[in-house]
């Protein structure tokens, strides 16, 4: 059985603003991710005792920024 959402009788099917949106997601995703990196590197240069979150944040950040590009190649 063919699904509905699957199957389209117009070759010429538009699939709308979905890509461009879903590039979007991306783009914001790769941003996050060197942010990210660039939070690690510049929490590495600190100077003095610094706490767990100190070694975590970026990360964490890199982590967020993973999944929102995930997320855009899922939508995509």
């Amino acid at each position: 059985m063919i699904l509905a959402g699957v199957a389209h009788n117009n070759p010429n099917y538009d699939p709308g603003w979905v890509p461009f949106f879903a590039a979007l997601v991306v783009l914001a995703g790769c941003l996050i991710v060197l942010v990210g990196g660039a939070m690690s590197i510049g929490m590495r240069g600190l100077v003095g005792r610094r706490k767990w979150a100190g070694y975590t944040i970026g990360p964490m950040i890199i982590t967020i920024g993973i999944a929102v590009v995930a997320l855009g190649v899922w939508l995509w």
